[in-house]
């Protein structure tokens, strides 16, 4: 077919042929003629060449962005603006509600504790954080100082959180003392000596426990929950000396090495946060870092303080310099996996994190923080789930939970998997923490909410 006298090679999905009419017309019943077409000698219109960029926004507006994937039926322009605005309306209300719900569960939620143990004092006065006299065990010893030894067996457990435990950490520098976590939405300080009790429980949130860390000097520890929340506690009185709440979930909270009174957040919606409980505008924000694509997994500062490592859900690892929102370093590799799991070895010269294609990589802690071709663990399995991983006092050896309950232990030196201990409950162990003065006791714990001590 050759080509019509007057017809318009440019294209121009606008173009009708039918009786002069434009689409737009046709569909809304319009008979009046569109000025922006002209009559040829053969009766076909053909559009003007250019336009206006306002001429073009409001021909936008008119057509409503109707075609392939429009509606079949044909509806009034104002019905459809009046849906839409409707729609709009109900999703700002749905959110505000949203909004006043998270609030009055933070509102409601009230912050007590209890203390289960026999004295709060002693009779020198001083509280449980002191650690005893009357063990086996020096507690004031230096880490690296004594030579470790494996774990082979169960000896003993803790109740734990009947529903899952979720956190668990043995207190710095003594170990005296075990602080868990769980989906009872309830925080745990047990002795680990004496009559393995629990001493003192913290409530306050609304939803599972998501991370716990102490501070360095070990008065306070702060909590981060699904509830949007996190709390900084008095270690003895279970006072909270701190309340953040968040626009996102906090995966993961730190605090810094050389000064109790900053800490980092990690939230769900690839943000960290910068905090100094001694600001006080913005809740003590000082500083946001947001390079990251996707949630934040881990964090995990440097032994001095000066910089801290993050890991995300967008497979990447990043080094930062504190309160400067550019990263120092970002490790990445298009076979990376996501890392959930972030600890520093003793020696302070690496830091391995846990990755879910069931292994554990090892980094140098010093530039160019380059991963170590040959530290690499593996024989467990990770996939899936967001578990730790530990080291012995003296780093000869490291640990990890298992997805299928069992605890495996590596030598740091060969990557070589020493053994494997089948832990009860058949449930996957996600937490797992090594006594920092004892020279082979492991806890571990995880979905089935129990905590066992190995030896």
């Amino acid at each position: 077919m050759g080509l019509v006298d007057g017809y318009d090679t440019s294209s121009d999905s606008d173009l009708n042929f039918d009786e002069g009419k434009s689409v737009h017309e046709k569909k809304n019943g319009n008979l009046h003629e569109d000025t922006s077409y002209e009559p040829s000698s053969n009766n076909i219109h053909k559009r003007k060449s250019h336009f206006t960029k306002s001429e073009l926004k409001r021909r936008r507006k008119t057509r409503k962005g109707d075609g392939p994937w429009g509606s079949w039926s044909s509806s009034d322009d104002e019905t459809s603006q009046a849906s839409e605005t409707q729609k709009e309306d109900q999703d700002i209300f749905v959110h505000a509600l949203a909004e006043d719900n998270l609030d009055s569960e933070q509102i409601e939620v009230e912050e007590v504790s209890h203390f289960y143990g026999k004295s709060e004092k002693d009779y020198q006065g001083r509280g449980y954080l002191y650690p005893p006299n009357d063990v086996d065990v020096d507690l004031r010893e230096e880490r690296i100082s004594f030579r470790c030894y494996l774990p082979k067996k169960v000896i003993r457990n803790y109740p734990g959180h009947p529903e899952g435990t979720t956190a668990l950490k043995f207190l710095p520098k003594t170990g005296h003392l075990i602080l868990s976590g769980g989906n009872d939405h309830t925080i745990k300080i047990w002795d680990f000596y004496h009559d393995y009790e629990c001493l003192r429980d913290f409530r306050g949130h609304s939803k599972p426990i998501k991370a716990l860390r102490f501070t360095e000097d070990c008065q306070s520890f702060l909590s981060s929950s699904f509830d949007r929340s996190v709390k900084i506690w008095d270690t003895e009185t279970g006072k909270v000396k701190t309340r953040l709440h968040l626009n996102s979930t906090p995966a993961d909270v730190e605090s810094r090495p050389t000064n109790p009174h900053e800490f980092i957040v990690g939230l769900s919606n690839s943000k960290i946060l910068h905090y100094d409980d001694r600001v006080s505008e913005n809740q003590g924000l000082v500083q946001t870092y947001d390079h990251h694509l996707s949630s934040i997994l881990a964090l995990k500062y440097f032994p001095d303080g000066s910089k801290f490592i993050s890991s995300s859900e967008d497979k990447t690892v990043r080094i930062w310099e504190n309160q400067i929102n550019v990263p120092i370093k970002q490790i990445s590799d298009t076979a990376q996996h996501s890392m959930p799991f972030l600890n520093v070895h003793p020696s302070q010269n690496y830091f391995c994190a846990q990755s879910m294609d069931n292994r554990i990589y090892s980094f140098s802690l010093k530039p160019k923080y380059k991963r170590h071709p040959k530290k690499i663990f593996k024989g467990h399995s990770s996939a899936g789930y967001g578990i730790s991983l530990a080291f012995s006092g003296d780093g000869r050896y490291i640990c990890s939970g298992d997805s299928k309950s069992r605890l495996f232990t590596w030598d740091w030196n060969t990557s070589r998997l020493l053994n494997n201990i089948k832990i009860p409950g058949n449930k996957p162990i996600t937490q797992v923490d090594w006594h920092p003065q004892e020279t082979s006791k492991v806890i571990c714990s995880g979905a089935a909410g129990k905590i066992y001590v190995c030896d």
